[in-house]
């Protein structure tokens, strides 16, 4: 159950000139910590009452040999900025962890994760958390080359690919449905997507279009949540699925594919 924490800043570095890598020292969260997992973290003052709803971050690396989780964020807001100001030393107040972790099976040999935007993270946690018989492929799409996380982020074992182009879903189904060549889709035996809502839509189709079928369990998506509570009492990050209404921060973030309404 996600607790509130005190947490000490062990390292904060640019690793783009967009995105910020934040290291916390927490043993108990880095022991804990599964892909998929966010923290809410307050970017305020003590006593500012100006941002008063925490920013949900996914984790991107746990590292429990030195009890350290990791968050990989762009400041492109005034919350996110306030966070990018903090040094190595100081405190910040987090939740954690919040969500449901992202579960890995034996059957899983090929791993196919796509992903933009804030939702790369808990990929890159993926990559570094899938299990060691897993060959795993990361496909990063941005709409400039600051925004995608540089490789040395990831297990060198983890094939990496970048795409710059505004239109993700232009570029997710030229990647999905390729003119020439064979699409990844004909050798993945599991996807895990986060992008927006009608990217992946795009990609439901491209996997009916590319195996003529797809199966219950084949495919997740992130659907990542607004500034809001975290606990599911507030119900600001509610979604329409197929099965209903669902709260991302509680019962997600990760969500069967076949459950997105196209």
């Amino acid at each position: 159950m996600a607790r509130q924490h005190t947490v000490v800043i062990a390292d904060h570095r640019q690793v783009t000139p967009r995105l910020r890598w934040l290291a916390l020292h927490v043993p108990d969260l880095a022991r804990d910590a599964r892909p998929g997992h966010a923290l809410l973290v307050w970017c305020n003052d003590p006593g500012d009452t100006y941002r008063l709803l925490r920013r949900p971050l996914f984790v991107a690396a746990a590292l429990p040999e030195i009890g350290q989780v990791a968050l990989l964020y762009e400041p492109d807001e005034p919350g996110l900025a306030w966070l990018a100001r903090r040094s190595p030393g100081e405190t910040l107040d987090v939740i954690g962890l919040c969500g449901r972790a992202l579960l890995f099976t034996d059957r899983q040999r090929n791993l196919l994760l796509l992903g933009a935007g804030a939702g790369l993270a808990a990929l890159i946690f993926a990559a570094r958390f899938a299990p060691s018989h897993t060959a795993v492929t990361l496909i990063a799409i941005a709409g400039d080359q600051d925004s995608l996380p540089p490789p040395f982020l990831l297990p060198s074992a983890v094939e990496y690919e970048t795409i710059v182009n505004s239109d993700l879903m232009a570029a997710g189904v030229a990647v999905l449905q390729p003119a020439t060549g064979a699409s990844p889709l004909t050798w993945a035996d599991a996807v895990v997507a986060a992008l927006p809502r009608h990217a992946l839509a795009a990609l439901g189709k491209a996997i009916r279009a590319v195996r003529l079928r797809q199966p219950r369990g084949f495919a997740h998506a992130l659907i990542e949540s607004p500034p809001g509570c975290g606990f599911g009492a507030c119900g600001v990050c509610a979604v329409e699925l197929r099965s209903g209404v669902r709260l991302p921060c509680v019962e997600g973030p990760w969500f069967d594919l076949r459950e997105v309404r196209d």
